[in-house]
């Protein structure tokens, strides 16, 4: 993420900022300078709290929604209390509890445990949350198979060197017979023993003549994307409809944008590829992401999820833009580390 800079700010300013945000997050109504005056501690009288509010103001960190209204923090205003003002949160012991019980319940199938870990996530969080599934990699996969469920349909089962399964159904133009399939899978796997994925791929390619066209128009509807169904889908999304309950979104036309850009998942998958990419807790809020993915006044609390080789997806909460980040951080910091360990 691009280092911001701020207008400089003093102390004074920084702890006013600060009570408007978090009395913002609690009632998502502009706040006045009396409401400054009872709950920042700074022993100020409303009319000089008021005359620093207009200065922040002026600085692009609140904004007026009109003339009598009090004050309400601008996306840069978040941003500068998130980066500078944010007290870190511990998660507390009931909800450790909850997110290790309900992930220790299910199998070591991979979709089963993102599904479950995704409404977990959901449901303590009180907003929606996304989940990305792992990409194939050579590094994560032990065993292939592919089976042909109907012509121009194929079950990709993957098993990963974590000992997850992973199911995908990919469409091809080509004919393929299941003795054909078979003798694919049982080649490649042979070569996975000692080489991943692209290795394997690259040597079989050489000496398999005979299937080469047909094995390498497999492989490129498996890597490139030409998926029609997933069993472990790309994008696991639940409580959706949490968002709704908020304020922020009670316009109909608010709404339907919301559940639109849900629907279309290629940006939140971007999003969510470039958390795996970097490190710990990131925070997207309003323009800076979420824009091109149409959430507008959302704000997007990630961390990626690893193996013991590396990042495998990364999974979030998407909220109102004045969710309560302290305690949504750690709440995805410690969802990420029990879901690392269950993949491992």
């Amino acid at each position: 993420m691009v280092d911001i800079i701020y207008p400089a700010i003093s102390e004074r300013g920084r702890q006013i900022l600060k009570a408007v945000v978090q009395d913002y997050i609690r009632t998502a109504e502009p706040v006045g300078s009396r409401t400054v005056a009872k709950h920042c501690g700074l022993g100020l009288s409303a009319a000089t709290i008021r005359n620093a509010m207009a200065d922040l103001e002026e600085m692009g960190f609140l904004f007026q929604p009109h003339t009598s209204a009090g004050r309400v923090p601008t996306e840069q205003g978040l941003r500068y209390y998130i980066d500078n003002l944010l007290e870190k949160e511990d998660l507390s012991w009931g909800d450790q509890i909850a997110i290790e019980k309900s992930l220790s319940e299910v199998s070591a199938d991979l979709a089963s445990i993102l599904r479950k870990a995704v409404n977990v996530l959901a449901q303590i969080s009180g907003h929606a949350a996304i989940i990305s599934a792992p990409r194939l990699k050579g590094e994560y996969i032990r065993h292939i198979e592919f089976v042909k469920i109907k012509s121009g349909l194929i079950l990709v089962v993957c098993v990963l060197a974590s000992g997850l399964v992973q199911n995908r159904l990919i469409t091809t133009d080509r004919e393929l017979s299941d003795e054909t399939l078979s003798r694919l899978s049982e080649y490649l796997n042979s070569k996975l023993r000692t080489r991943d994925l692209d290795q394997a791929r690259d040597e079989i390619l050489k000496e398999m003549e005979e299937d080469r066209r047909v094995f390498e128009s497999l492989w490129d509807d498996l890597f490139s994307g030409t998926i029609e169904k997933v069993d472990d889908e790309e994008l696991y999304i639940g409580g959706q409809a949490n968002l709704l309950d908020e304020p922020e979104f009670s316009s109909v036309d608010k709404m339907r944008a919301l559940l639109r850009a849900f629907e279309e998942k290629e940006a939140l998958i971007s999003l969510l590829d470039k958390c795996r990419e970097g490190q710990g807790v990131q925070i997207f809020l309003g323009s800076q992401g979420l824009g091109a993915v149409g959430i507008i006044g959302c704000g997007l609390v990630l961390a990626p999820y690893c193996a013991i080789d590396g990042p495998l997806g990364s999974l979030g909460v998407v909220g109102p833009i004045r969710m309560n980040y302290a305690r949504v951080m750690a709440l995805v910091d410690y969802t990420a580390q029990v879901l690392s360990e269950k993949v491992k």
